[in-house]
């Protein structure tokens, strides 16, 4: 089939065309409405007891601290192994997740190698409102801070005596990530070719399936118009 019959093709079957075009049109739209997560890395750090987080020596490198501010991490994940990346910065959304939660103790190192210098947990969240993050936000840090408390009330632990774990203030923030201007462009120019590769070939086929048909019934009316051998028509 040349490119001229195709387009032939294409233009008595442009209704088939334009529906594959609106179709691919409106799921672009849904995904552009649906793009973009809302995400938080809130950093707990623990300290020994009556230290202040900027002071030089306040236990946050100390081995039994970072040793509990894990074990705090693991009950508040419920023993559930935590995702490891190449690299400690790479954020929780990178990975494609669009709603999830993931608390962990600090690594420095990467998904081969474990290195926990400090005594500090993140709490990644990503999702698709601000409110469900601030939500998640609010309730495992009030967990952070229970299971702190009640691991050491467990263990008779002088409230003078007890690690304290401090937010951050500046980490509570909700980032809105959303793809750039260049990105979207990208993925416009994307979604109009899968939409010219689908529509071009269903317009053609419906056309020959129809003049198929066509062909099909003159064959039969001719077929039926033919004169017999005993002087008649064929019926």
């Amino acid at each position: 089939m040349t490119t001229r019959d195709v387009l032939a093709a294409v233009g008595r079957r442009w209704y088939v065309f334009l529906a594959v075009l609106l179709v691919f049109a409106a799921l672009a739209v849904v995904f552009y409405r649906d793009g973009g997560s809302y995400y938080t890395r809130t950093t707990l750090t623990f300290t020994l007891p009556e230290r202040s987080t900027l002071e030089l020596n306040n236990g946050s490198t100390d081995t039994s601290v970072i040793a509990f501010a894990g074990a705090v991490a693991v009950s508040i994940n419920e023993g559930k192994p935590v995702a490891r990346y190449s690299s400690a910065d790479a954020p929780y959304y990178g990975a494609g997740v669009r709603q999830g939660v993931m608390v962990s103790l600090r690594n420095d190192g990467s998904q081969w190698i474990s290195s926990f210098p400090s005594a500090t947990i993140d709490v990644q969240i990503v999702g698709q409102t601000e409110e469900w993050v601030a939500d998640r936000q609010a309730a495992i840090l009030a967990d952070i801070m229970s299971v702190t408390r009640g691991q050491q009330k467990a263990t008779t632990t002088p409230a003078t005596a007890q690690i304290t774990a401090t937010v951050a203030p500046l980490s509570t923030d909700i980032a809105h990530i959303t793809s750039s201007r260049t990105t979207q462009m990208l993925a416009l120019a994307a979604t109009v070719l899968a939409a010219l590769l689908v529509a071009v070939p269903t317009a053609v086929g419906v056309d020959r399936a129809a003049r198929g048909r066509r062909i099909a019934k003159h064959r039969r009316v001719a077929s039926a118009l033919r004169p017999s051998p005993s002087g008649g028509y064929s019926t």
